[in-house]
């Protein structure tokens, strides 16, 4: 499918930093019903009037406390339970996969890209030229876990003009579908290829805080080859299955483009215009922003995440939610999570097209908030993002937090 204006595949970097009782999954435990609450609905509906009252679309939000789980809507139909893209909170699972990895002795996060696996004589990325970006000898998971690699984003970054490509000045993904199908399946190594072949670079590593989704690319790579299995595999039977995820999938097949049944539908509005993007290939996505779930399993993965309680250590939690400045907005970001200086926790953003996302989990109150629009407003989407997390401060308070 072709559009006049293009849909964004994943706002991620502005957003992604911008601004700003007990539950259990398996085992014979049961995750507490979410419920509905009248002051959280009209929470929604005043902040969505406030922002459009032309746009279609609308907010959903979970909230986990310690005294009850609670749902609310301004979309006819939705549940705790519908599905949607919740974009770079894939990251999250990426971060989490590295880290039980070396909670595990699989992997040491402060080696280079071209150290051995532990134990093998194998490195963590093939030793091929589609593997051999700048710098690779010198960038350590660690970095790429916090965005400090200078890894070149394929996902966020036109190719430059002056690559000798037929790519060259556009994103590599649009381009391979405008030219070889909406339905191509892309994959890992083709992705990063697209890197070491034009030698593509944003600076060397450890120099600055640089969003990089094709490093989260390098990251799943890593977790397929150490652990045997591919991402979505190792994801589903290590994190979702063990904490009751079971609504909750990364597809990688670019011809499953379907969400599954109930979903909500998302629209894109880019220069002006507004675009059905609810059903699409993600499979550039791997590892970065490919998840499909539902409000009531992120709101579960992150409050299990930042407690702990998700199959990581204190210990190995605890690295990750060692934040560092980024340089942007006083915004700090560790490994694979951000701490939200704006009070709602630790967690992650997403966005991409048809929808945009903030979850957090605050260890002060022990508050879980999920909160999303089925709209990406790629025209304000500053606007729409500072939206979110006021929505999110006042559903907070309505219930005395």
């Amino acid at each position: 499918m072709k559009f006049a204006a293009r849909p964004p595949r994943c706002l991620l970097l502005a957003f992604a930093l911008a601004c700003a009782g007990g539950l259990a999954g398996c085992g014979g435990d049961s995750r507490a019903e979410m419920t509905p609450h009248p002051g959280l609905q009209q929470v929604l509906a005043r902040q969505w009037h406030g922002f459009s009252t032309t746009l279609p679309g609308g907010l959903a939000i979970a909230l986990i406390t310690p005294e009850g789980a609670y749902f609310a809507s301004t979309l006819d139909g939705a549940t705790a339970d519908s599905h949607f893209r919740a974009a770079s909170t894939t990251k999250t699972f990426t971060a989490a996969a590295i880290m039980l990895l070396q909670q595990r002795g699989l992997l040491r996060i402060d080696d280079v890209l071209t150290a051995m696996i532990p134990g093998t004589t194998r490195p963590y990325l093939p030793a091929t030229a589609s593997y051999a970006i700048p710098h690779q000898d010198r960038i350590t998971i660690r970095q790429l876990l916090s965005h400090r690699a200078g890894v070149f984003d394929v996902g966020n970054q036109d190719i430059p003009a002056t690559v000798d490509a037929p790519h060259a000045g556009m994103r590599y993904v649009d381009w391979v579908e405008d030219t070889r199908g909406a339905t191509h399946t892309f994959t890992l190594d083709e992705l990063v290829d697209v890197v070491a072949r034009h030698q593509l670079v944003n600076g060397p590593p450890g120099e600055a805080f640089r969003y990089s989704n094709t490093g989260y690319s390098l990251l799943a790579k890593m977790v397929e080859r150490v652990s045997g299995k591919s991402f979505a595999q190792f994801v589903h039977d290590e994190f979702l299955m063990p904490n009751g995820l079971h609504d909750t999938s990364f597809p990688d097949d670019g011809r499953g483009q379907q969400l599954p049944a109930p979903f909500l539908e998302g629209t894109t509005r880019v220069g002006g215009t507004l675009l059905p993007t609810t059903h699409f290939n993600v499979s550039w996505g791997v590892g970065e922003g490919n998840v499909v779930t539902t409000p009531a399993d992120l709101a579960h993965w992150f409050r299990r995440l930042v407690k702990g309680e998700a199959g990581l250590s204190a210990q190995t939690v605890a690295q990750m939610r060692a934040c560092e400045p980024t340089g942007e907005h006083h915004v700090t970001y560790g490994l694979g999570l951000t701490c939200d200086p704006a009070g709602l926790g630790i967690g992650h953003n997403g966005g991409i097209a048809g929808y945009l996302t903030t979850a957090r989990h605050d260890p002060a109150t022990d508050v879980t908030v999920v909160i999303f629009a089925t709209l990406l407003d790629a025209d304000d989407l500053m606007t729409e993002a500072l939206m979110l997390y006021e929505t999110a401060r006042q559903a907070r308070a309505v219930l005395g937090y």
